[in-house]
């Protein structure tokens, strides 16, 4: 059993349009843990299978930056044809006009899903210091934390898939990964299992196994002992079930909420405002402290690149 910490990381979208492309499938493959199929040229194919098949979700991870000449109007209620006013009334796009100009920031959803992807060659910009942000973040954390992190649905998510996923195939080390909590790493400290946990690596012997779990029975094992025996038994019984030729969406079920998975976000800076408000400053409560553990230092992130 593999234990890790708690990481993020900001993930840039490329430039030009490729970078929109290349954008929505390094996301989309975090879903299926597919990201060795990638190629050089792999990422408008992937998109465009998505569009056909009208699964539409990953496609919010395209960031798309146009900019329009604004022209006026002289018919009230009507759009005169201008393309740009669609963007205005979109609630998923943001705009900023200046000087007779409207500049959008919006996302490849949008585009497909009104057949508007011509726009994407027509009106397509570099973004600008006047285009509205939009920040994507790949979080690794536990599933507790991203059934939390996936209440803000203002935002565009993308999950590594437990039904999908299967933990016993050497892509992920034949063993289940662990994020540590908060409450663990305190009650670490002297604890003879501080060496294993801080190593990243458990494993016990089938003695020391037997052990525990005579402990955890009687009630004389102490909180530490209670969480690794849980861990270590939850992934025997999905290798156990998996070998016995359950699928892997059926194996899940004896998954703890500290299982590793992978996470990405893509939302407007004002959304990770919000974010933040929630997870990180608790201005409307206390944030559950590995939320906390992430968020914070994400939003200390924010500031150092000028986000906030």
């Amino acid at each position: 059993m593999r234990i890790n910490n708690p990481s993020f990381e900001i993930w840039q979208q490329g430039p030009g349009i490729s970078g929109v492309y290349k954008q929505v499938e390094r996301v989309g493959r975090v879903c299926y843990k597919s990201e060795d199929h990638t190629t050089a040229d792999s990422a408008r194919p992937f998109v465009e299978r998505m569009i056909k098949s009208e699964h539409f979700a990953m496609l919010e991870h395209g960031s798309v930056y146009l900019l329009f000449d604004i022209e006026p109007c002289a018919e009230a209620g009507n759009d005169c044809g201008q393309p740009w006013r669609f963007y205005a009334s979109n609630k998923f796009s943001q705009c900023v006009e200046r000087s007779g100009k409207l500049y959008v920031t919006t996302n490849l959803r949008v585009l497909a899903e009104n057949n508007r992807l011509g726009d994407l060659e027509t009106y397509w910009t570099e973004p600008s210091p006047l285009h509205p942000v939009r920040v994507t973040v790949h979080f690794t954390t536990q599933i507790a934390i991203t059934r939390e992190f996936n209440r803000h649905r203002a935002n565009s998510m993308a999950e590594q898939s437990t039904r999908y996923c299967n933990y016993s195939k050497a892509k992920f080390g034949n063993e289940i990964t662990i994020i540590i909590p908060t409450w663990v790493k305190h009650e670490m400290t002297g604890s003879d299992w501080a060496h294993h946990l801080s190593n990243g690596l458990l494993t016990v012997s089938g003695q020391q196994f037997m052990e525990l779990a005579r402990k955890v029975a009687d009630g004389s094992a102490s909180v530490l002992d209670n969480w690794v025996f849980a861990n270590i038994a939850t992934e025997k019984s999905y290798m156990n079930l998996v070998a016995a030729g359950r699928k892997p969406q059926e194996a899940r079920v004896v998954l703890p909420l500290d299982t590793a998975t992978e996470l990405v976000h893509t939302a407007f800076v004002s959304d990770w405002k919000h974010f933040f408000d929630l997870r990180a400053l608790g201005t409307t409560g206390q944030p559950h402290p590995d939320a906390k553990a992430i968020a914070l230092p994400l939003f200390e992130e924010f500031k150092v690149r000028g986000l906030l």
